[in-house]
């Protein structure tokens, strides 16, 4: 959930008054209570590592139980950790030791700031268990790759210090890059002033997001230890497949796990500089009839204008946010309402907590559609032109740019994201779910898959298709009457947001 803890992070970065700690009081109850929360993170960790390792070795035939009860309770100790760490700030003090210790004397006179990119501290202790929590499965993950069937290819597992080093630059990438971008407007906002006023800097400021998206493929390569993939087998099928789809990209990418995830993804908005990823894994546990399918699933990203349309959505949200507070605080202003002290330093947070919500409910919808469209598109590229076809064969004849929909390229596919959430323990509990255990788990599962939907489900729907062709064109026709929809509607509310509050004064808050 990489959005959404992007928003909890910037949450906690926000210059706010943090209340000094509800137990015990001063900075001594501060770090105490924090270190105890971190230390209470730690010992749930090293209890889950201690239960998967000692059920592992004492019984080997259990290990699809181990492994799915491990997946679990990892996903119920990220919520636990995240309630820690903001009990942490919220309750505890850590926030409120943060901010009285990080001032330092203002360089430009005036008595005391608060020290460059001191915020990052504020979500310290979710760093430090994150940290730990890294240093610690890792015995639970290599003792699972050991025990597993990992495909015709042997991969050494990582050490220690390599495994968390490879967590740790997803974690910067996906996670720590905008957090960073927004502690150093704040840092620069506190220290040069002056800067932060000119029309350039807003102008730079607002310039950031598109470029970085754009580029962001080139800083993918070297954070994330990306590699060209090798002259083979693999690299030839999926370079033959491209051109049959008419798709171009700058090169395809492996991601060495050590086969630690099996998965596969396309980043770039622009050919040149366009990358499809697939790790290690994916490429030796796949036949290569499903590994086509999973590439025509990126490459249907791409055809369908996924990455452009959410570049489009999240731009225009953000902006017509912007323009709500500005003509909140305008009516407010005119209407003469002066809120109390105490809580104007607290109305940033929830704008953002507005945002959160509004990214995973719409904008979740959204990616779960265009999912689904990716998922069809997998099926097309490896669909002969026969919609009653009953098997391929060497002979087969695929047409040009994915323009046939067949049962056996729907199975395929279908088969290959069957496979693909075995291997990273995504299926769905399975049963009516009536015990609390189940809805729990289903809960999580659901969350977990905000934004691409369970497996089960985008399963069933394109089974659904072999019985009803119809349904497809249906669907096609409801995600681009959708995407048009949130688009206009957007660009309709930001105009007449615009007009009611002036689109001078709008610039000077963007």
């Amino acid at each position: 959930m990489p959005i959404l803890l992007v928003f909890a992070l910037t949450a906690a970065c926000m210059p706010v008054p943090w209340p000094e700690p509800l137990v015990g009081g001063g900075e001594r109850a501060a770090v105490g209570l924090t270190a105890a929360a971190v230390t209470l993170s730690v010992l749930l960790s090293f209890a889950v590592r201690t239960w998967v390792v000692h059920a592992l070795r004492g019984s080997p035939s259990r290990k699809i139980e181990v492994v799915d009860g491990y997946a679990r309770l990892r996903r119920v100790l990220l919520f636990v950790n995240l309630g820690l760490a903001a009990a942490c700030v919220l309750a505890f003090g850590w926030g409120w030791y943060v901010y009285r210790a990080a001032l330092i004397a203002n360089p430009s006179g005036g008595g005391l700031i608060f020290a460059p990119f001191a915020e990052l501290l504020v979500p310290a202790p979710y760093f430090a268990i994150l940290l730990a929590a890294w240093t610690i499965y890792y015995d639970a993950e290599r003792l699972i790759h050991r025990t597993t069937v990992l495909g015709p290819v042997p991969r050494p597992f990582w050490t220690r210090g390599g495994y968390v080093f490879h967590q740790f630059r997803q974690f910067a990438l996906l996670v720590m890059l905008p957090v960073v971008l927004f502690t150093t407007q704040q840092t620069l906002s506190r220290f040069a002033p002056e800067l932060t006023r000119t029309d350039g800097y807003r102008i730079g400021s607002l310039a950031v997001v598109p470029v970085l998206v754009l580029f962001m493929p080139l800083l993918m390569r070297p954070l994330l230890g990306l590699k060209s993939m090798p002259a083979g087998p693999h690299r030839a099928r999926l370079e033959a497949l491209a051109a049959r789809l008419h798709f171009r990209c700058a090169d395809f990418l492996l991601w060495p796990t050590h086969g630690a995830a099996a998965n596969a993804l396309i980043v770039g908005l622009l050919p040149r500089v366009r990358y499809v990823v697939f790790t290690d894994r994916i490429l030796d546990d796949l036949p290569p009839d499903e590994l086509d399918a999973v590439l025509g699933h990126e490459v249907g990203h791409a055809k369908h204008g996924h990455i452009w349309l959410y570049a489009a959505f999240l731009g225009l949200s953000m902006t017509v946010l912007a323009a709500l507070l500005v003509l909140l605080d305008q009516r407010f202003t005119a209407a003469g309402v002066v809120l109390p002290e105490w809580s104007r330093d607290w109305l940033a947070l929830p704008p953002v907590a507005v945002l959160a919500a509004y990214i995973f409910l719409v904008f979740g919808y959204l990616s779960r559609r265009c999912e689904r469209q990716a998922d069809v598109y997998g099926c097309r590229a490896v669909s002969c032109g026969d919609p009653n076809c009953t098997g391929h064969d060497s002979s087969t004849v695929y047409p040009e740019r994915a323009r046939g929909l067949c049962p056996t390229g729907i199975r395929t596919f279908a088969r290959a994201l069957e496979r693909v959430g075995q291997v990273n323990h995504l299926d769905e509990p399975a049963g009516g779910r009536r015990s609390l255990v189940q809805l729990v788990r289903g809960f999580l599962g659901w969350l977990r898959a905000w934004q691409h939907s369970t497996m089960p489900r985008r399963v069933n729907f394109l089974l659904s298709l072999i019985a009803d062709p119809a349904r497809e064109r249906r669907f096609q026709r409801s995600v681009t009457l959708l995407r048009w929809a949130l688009l206009v509607g957007l660009v309709a509310l930001l105009y007449a947001l615009g007009e009611a509050v002036g689109w001078h004064e709008l610039m000077q808050v963007m």
